[in-house]
């Protein structure tokens, strides 16, 4: 089943690039229909995993390039599992957010991105993991830099070379750490499984250190943090709305998971080591990120901003390395994907209809559209974190991880102000776009349109109300991970 989710999609994408369709009818309807078929059999893989398995299913290893001590290893557990089953989704949001647009190029790049990114979350060795990773960049760059807006070019160049220089130190990493855990193995092996197995081996390197900064350096760009996130703005404001959306839902994630699935799994002790200056950037990524946001006129480039934040909280949770600071991290890391999906949809259609983005602009769309204001203020209010909505429960996990953690309790004290800054944004722009008199008419949303939002305001309100809707799986993977951690600190 995890071949069929990485490769489906791209054999269509494939398929809808040779088609003869030159209004793109039969490209998104192709494309709908994939993300639709693998969203319902990564469902089937989640509802079926067994959480109290803690272990990896659906899994295919197939020699590759033996030589180098590499294989075509894939497999899904419960870390992986949601974002697996994220990505398909947010893809048939895309796609139905795009439905206007005529280019099926457009549709299959969406395609490529969609199992590129189940490749990157399924991926159990090193080298595989790196294609993936690196597969990411081709359709996103394109669909910046060729249905972007007026500085499209320059957002597309500057996403790719940070990225870029991340996978340069990443790559050195994993080549270092393969052929320093060989010993310890006794052969040279890129194999996930295998490099944990030698976790407690490479902990004893002098090394080490070295190792985590060239995993941690790449990841860090993709969450991203301050004082490498300056590319991220400029790529939402940027990008298309099914570029954005792709960005802040699926790409951002890739960071997050990178550090829980290799910092944390290879290098405990060094995620130990430099708890404190990760907790420190994430404090700085929290404040920063919700004064910034404040401070915007863009819509969209207010939506950026706040993804900062929000994911500095990630940040936090895992530098925590308490079980509840992890649960947190990933928790927040999906709710956010749809949060900030839903928001950057709504923000993209609104877009479309006032043909502009200035916050200044805008003024009474409730009253003048109730859906699309509606899911709107529904959207804004779980970006602040309302209880109830899912944006609440991970920054609550992660903050309370970063408190039982001795070295991360510090900055607990003063990320809480963050939350505030950030409410108060998301509540002014509440007051200043959704509320007031409208200007002039402004047409709702379509059926399109409520099929795209529909899912992800069911999923907003579900995660926020049932929990247990997503903890198990994310203890599934988590535990393990902890039980490893303390073996090798021992």
């Amino acid at each position: 089943m995890t071949l069929i989710l990485i490769f489906l999609p791209i054999v269509a994408a494939a398929f809808v690039g040779l088609l003869d369709d030159p209004r793109a009818e039969a490209a998104k309807r192709t494309a709908l229909g994939v993300a639709l078929f693998t969203l319902i059999a990564s469902l089937g893989v989640y509802v079926a995993y067994p959480v109290s398995f803690g272990g990896f299913v659906s899994e295919f290893k197939l020699a590759w390039l033996p030589l180098v001590g590499s294989s075509f290893h894939v497999g899904l557990d419960g870390l992986s599992l949601p974002f697996v089953a994220l990505t398909p989704l947010l893809t048939a949001v895309s796609v139905l957010a795009s439905w206007r647009k005529t280019e099926k190029g457009f549709f299959a790049l969406m395609l490529l991105l969609q199992g590129a990114l189940v490749g990157v979350f399924a991926a159990l060795d090193l080298i595989v993991f790196f294609v993936f990773f690196e597969l990411v960049l081709v359709p996103m760059y394109f669909m910046i830099a060729l249905w972007g807006y007026e500085q499209r070019r320059y957002a597309a160049v500057k996403f790719l070379i940070y990225s870029l220089v991340g996978s340069v130190f990443m790559l050195a990493a994993m080549l270092a750490t393969a052929y320093l855990a060989a010993p310890a193995l006794g052969k040279v092996s890129f194999d996930y499984l295998d490099l944990v197995s030698a976790a407690g081996y490479l902990a004893l390197l002098p090394a080490a250190g070295w190792l985590f900064w060239g995993f941690a350096l790449a990841f860090l760009i993709k969450l991203p943090a301050v004082p490498l996130h300056t590319w991220l703005p400029h790529a939402h404001t940027q990008a298309p709305t099914a570029g954005s959306i792709f960005l802040a839902g699926l790409l951002l994630k890739m960071g997050g998971y990178g550090l829980i699935r290799f910092n944390l799994a290879l290098f405990p002790g060094e995620l130990e080591r430099f708890a404190n200056l990760l907790a420190a950037v994430a404090l700085v990524s929290i404040v920063y990120g919700a004064y910034v946001t404040l401070a915007q006129r863009d819509l969209k480039r207010l939506i950026a901003n706040s993804s900062v934040n929000h994911m500095g909280y990630v940040l936090l949770g895992i530098a925590s390395m308490t079980a509840v600071g992890l649960h947190g991290a990933v928790y927040q890391m999906v709710a956010h994907g749809v949060i900030t999906g839903l928001m950057f949809l709504m923000v993209g259609l609104l877009a479309d209809r006032t043909h502009t983005r200035e916050i200044a602009a805008m003024k009474g769309v409730y009253n003048a559209a109730p859906i699309l204001g509606g899911v709107l203020w529904l959207a804004l209010l779980g970006g602040l974190g309302l209880p109830g909505l899912a944006g609440f429960l991970g920054e609550f996990q992660s903050l309370w991880g970063g408190f039982l953690a001795d070295v991360t309790r510090p900055y607990v004290w003063v990320a809480v102000f963050g939350i505030v800054i950030l409410a108060g944004a998301m509540l002014w722009t509440i007051q200043r776009v959704l509320l007031g008199k409208a200007e002039g008419a402004l047409d709702d949303l379509n059926p399109v349109e409520v099929a795209a939002a529909a899912p992800l305001v069911f999923l907003a309100v579900l995660l926020g109300l049932v929990p247990a809707a997503l903890t198990p799986w994310i203890d599934a993977g988590v535990q393990p991970l902890l039980t490893l951690v303390q073996e090798v600190l021992k």
